[in-house]
């Protein structure tokens, strides 16, 4: 099953990322929420510590790109559904959603995955509005997920950008000659992985909560000039999963009944059988 949608993903900020007019609001225009607000704290020997501002996913600088990311993310992935809904399938496991450049400021977003059939649909439980779920899990760890009283509910996705600017002390501990901690980017890093881990709670929840089984988590660091001779820095974090909500059989799946291996089929895409259909 296949899903893409091309999306202009782009940034637009103002000034430097520590000059905020507090904690929310501000800083690269406003819809942050940062581990220190304002004109930053003082320092080592009266200098000045900027900042730690992360994106809300508001209409301001990096929270546009992130609404803009993680909108096209969540469509590529709802493209893929349609796609396998036709073929009457219940989901689609071992999902992938990746990003391509296509022009400098477009992105396509494609999710492809294998679309399958439970076969006992006593394991999974009757859905009258036939939703096709998605996993990111291998279709083994779904199975195996059902046969323990859990389905798929959907891939849930989180996205958050910290900043931060490269004040005196930054600087310092980036270019010293010893072993020392670069304590601004570790507060930007440890930002942005903690918002990201709050959007994907809040996606999962959109998917009805459950238990949800975290796939992958990736973080780069970049920076962008600020003036002429400043530098603001940047971390990026992407995190996604798959939501396990319980079925029916959930209180009878006991050691004393175990299940089998015959759980899922993988359809064909020739396969054109309507949903209603027999099976």
């Amino acid at each position: 099953m296949f899903g893409c949608i091309a999306m202009n993903v782009g940034w637009t900020g103002t000034g430097c990322g520590g000059y905020g007019g507090g904690g929310v609001g501000g800083g690269l225009g406003g819809q942050w929420g940062g581990s220190s607000g304002g004109w930053g704290t003082p320092g080592f020997a009266g200098t000045w510590i900027s900042p730690v501002l992360t994106t809300g996913g508001g209409w301001s600088a990096f929270g546009d790109y992130v609404r803009a990311y993680e909108s096209a993310w969540h469509e590529a992935v709802h493209r893929m559904l349609l796609e396998a809904a036709q073929l009457g399938a219940e989901g689609v496991v071992g999902v992938q959603v990746a990003r391509t450049r296509i022009t400098e400021g477009a992105w396509e977003f494609s999710a492809l995955g294998t679309a399958v059939r439970v076969v006992d649909a006593s394991l999974v439980g009757h859905d009258p509005e036939r939703r096709v779920w998605a996993a990111d899990l291998s279709a083994e760890d779904v199975a195996a997920a059902i046969h323990s009283g859990r389905r798929p509910g959907g891939i849930a996705f989180g996205l958050a950008v910290s900043t931060k600017h490269e004040d005196t002390q930054l600087r310092m501990q980036r270019t010293s000659w010893t072993g020392t901690e670069v304590e601004g980017l570790t507060a930007v890093l440890h930002a942005s992985r903690t918002a990201a881990r709050a959007r994907i709670t809040a996606s999962a929840g959109r998917h009805g909560g459950g238990t949800l089984v975290i796939t992958g988590m990736g973080t780069r660091e970049f920076e962008t000039p600020c003036g002429e001779r400043e530098t603001d820095v940047h971390a990026e974090t992407a995190v996604q999963g798959t939501v396990l909500v319980p079925t029916p059989r959930a209180a009878f799946r006991t050691t004393d009944r175990p299940g089998t291996a015959h759980v899922l089929s993988v359809l064909p895409v020739t396969d054109r059988r309507r949903p209603e259909e027999p099976r």
